[in-house]
């Protein structure tokens, strides 16, 4: 049997983990007319969630769904191409007629075509250069899902990337066609946050609360234990209660560290896995991984080292200025606040907001568990 812990694509609803209930709020709302935003930290299951969701409209709600992830772009023009060559190769699965629709409704533009190697659709590049341009495109394209006469579901993935570009319109252009298109609902979602939050949170902005806004967390640890359970037993291996307690207490039911984890134990040949079996896999994991980590030594000054090391021997800290963890680690307080604020900023650490405040840990967990393991 293939091995069921997939840590780079979804593989349909057979092997996803539970997300019942974020599930349910996101068909909810794509079927009651509203659009959302979603965000998290990186890994945790966002993208596999989305084609989750897709799969869910697809086949049960009879949605055509859109995806696209627009990390690569870097300007508006990047983002109309890419995202007019998705809508059409969604929209028009007959590939013959593809190129009457597309001369039809972009002709000015000169639409150029080629082949991607890796799924053998058409890549469509028009000739795009001023605002004017990326108005009138946007605003075929989506006069041609509009005309669909369907119920479309579109789902951009990290869209924070709009907010790098160089005098963005795109959120504006959204704005008003998402506002005037009856059938098309949108899923937003990316893992900078305050990149996400200004856009649409700052009332300067042209999304200000334009979505429903949700964050995604951690799988809850009875589900994810099931799951994992299951997934054993469908390939006739076993795996003690035990072991799986483990496994989630070090990855911290982080989804992908936790897949990964697991597809490695899966891959084993053995019929039980057993507790060493997870030791073995963690000292392998963590060995494979250790050059990049030394560099961190050099690319950080030694007191943003101290810091990062710190903050994953404790493995989460509420405040860096505290007596006890100044004193504890060597560190003054301003030396502890501006390297906290580096660590942040280049995405080293990560602050969860609660309710309590804020909440910093290691953002890569394989980080933080091998720099744990140099504590002394």
């Amino acid at each position: 049997m293939e091995n069921p812990f997939h840590i780079q694509y979804y593989q349909g609803p057979e092997t996803f983990c539970d997300r019942v209930d974020e599930l349910a709020r996101l068909v909810e709302a794509a079927t009651n007319q509203r659009s959302i935003m979603l965000h998290s930290m990186r890994r945790m299951g966002k993208t596999g969630l989305i084609h989750h969701l897709q799969h869910t409209l697809t086949h049960k709600q009879k949605y055509l769904c859109i995806y696209l992830d627009i990390l690569d772009t870097a300007s508006d023009s990047d983002f109309v191409s890419q995202f007019i060559t998705t809508c059409i190769n969604q929209l028009y699965t007959d590939q013959s007629n593809i190129l009457k629709k597309v001369t039809t409704f972009f002709g000015k533009y000169r639409p150029k075509f080629s082949i991607d190697t890796l799924t053998g659709n058409p890549i469509i590049e028009l000739e795009i250069t001023t605002q004017k341009d990326i108005d009138l495109s946007l605003a075929a394209t989506f006069k041609l899902l509009n005309d669909s006469k369907r119920k479309i579901h579109i789902a951009i993935d990290e869209f924070q990337q709009i907010g790098t570009y160089s005098e963005t319109r795109i959120d504006a252009t959204i704005r008003k066609h998402l506002s005037t298109s009856k059938n098309i609902r949108m899923l937003f979602s990316g893992s900078q946050r305050h990149l996400l939050l200004q856009l649409f949170n700052d009332p300067k902005k042209p999304m200000y609360r334009l979505v429903e806004q949700m964050e995604l967390y951690e799988i809850s640890y009875d589900a994810y234990s099931v799951f994992i359970q299951a997934m054993f037993k469908r390939g006739r291996k076993s795996i003690d209660e035990r072991v799986i307690h483990l496994i989630l207490k070090w990855t911290r039911s982080h989804t992908f560290y936790t897949q990964y984890v697991c597809n490695r134990l899966y891959s084993l040949s053995n019929k039980k896995i057993e507790e060493s079996d997870l030791l073995l896999i963690q000292q392998r994991i963590l060995k494979e991984m250790e050059m990049n980590f030394l560099s961190y030594r050099n690319i950080l000054s030694p007191n943003q080292y101290k810091v990062l090391k710190a903050i994953a021997i404790e493995s989460s800290v509420q405040s860096v200025l505290s007596k006890e963890f100044t004193t504890t680690y060597n560190l003054a307080s301003s030396t502890a606040r501006q390297s906290l604020k580096y660590l942040v900023d280049t995405e080293l650490v990560y602050e969860r907001l609660t309710e309590e405040g804020s909440e910093y840990f290691v953002y890569d967990l394989f980080l933080a568990r091998w720099l744990e393991g140099r504590a002394s």
